[in-house]
């Protein structure tokens, strides 16, 4: 019996030592389970955090492309209404000729751009329709000069040294054009604020 106690006291020593290794094979399981939990919870916070991140960092790009979209458009509106001002005042331009007032205005414009080139002979470009009053406006002058009825203005004229080397242009399209390029900002501000 002694064999029979020893055999059964192998057992239940063994039986003790297999709950023991069950015991801290379940705690070891039970460790890797909070452990995979807790990385599985700190990756998900990573990833949900870098998705925050990337998202807001697409939303502020988007942002910033939509409000540089928004500028441009503004600026193409902003132009576009500062040349249909323009369009518009050189179609009202259209008709100075015929206003009563245009046979001073081309004898200022004449004055004046006669009076910045230096002696001797000019040459006088004008619309043929303005002949016969640069004709007459010039007498009153005494200055040298030549006529050519080969500009195509809606007023004004061009002068220029018989070489062609200095011209100067004082058509009525000239001084629209220096206007809008001396005065685009202060214009740009009285349009847009």
């Amino acid at each position: 019996m002694a064999y029979e106690a020893l055999l059964k006291s192998v057992e239940e020593s063994a039986e003790e030592k297999e709950r023991e290794l069950r015991q801290n094979v379940q705690k070891q399981v039970d460790e890797i389970r909070r452990e995979a939990r807790k990385l599985a919870k700190e990756v998900e916070e990573r990833i949900v955090k870098e998705a925050e991140n990337a998202a807001g960092i697409e939303r502020n790009k988007q942002l910033y492309l939509a409000k540089g979209k928004i500028k441009e458009q503004a600026l193409v509106a902003k132009e576009k209404m500062f040349e249909t001002s323009f369009e518009h005042a050189g179609k009202r331009l259209n008709s100075l000729r015929q206003d009563e007032k245009y046979p001073s205005v081309f004898k200022h414009l004449c004055e004046e751009t006669i009076g910045s080139m230096e002696g001797g002979m000019v040459v006088i470009h004008v619309n043929p329709q303005d002949i016969d009053l640069c004709k007459k406006t010039l007498e009153m002058m005494k200055k040298s000069y030549e006529i050519r009825p080969d500009l195509d203005c809606i007023g004004g004229l061009t002068a220029s040294s018989p070489d062609g080397k200095i011209t100067i242009s004082n058509t009525i399209e000239s001084r629209l054009e220096r206007v809008r390029e001396h005065k685009r900002r202060e214009i740009y501000a009285t349009l847009f604020g």
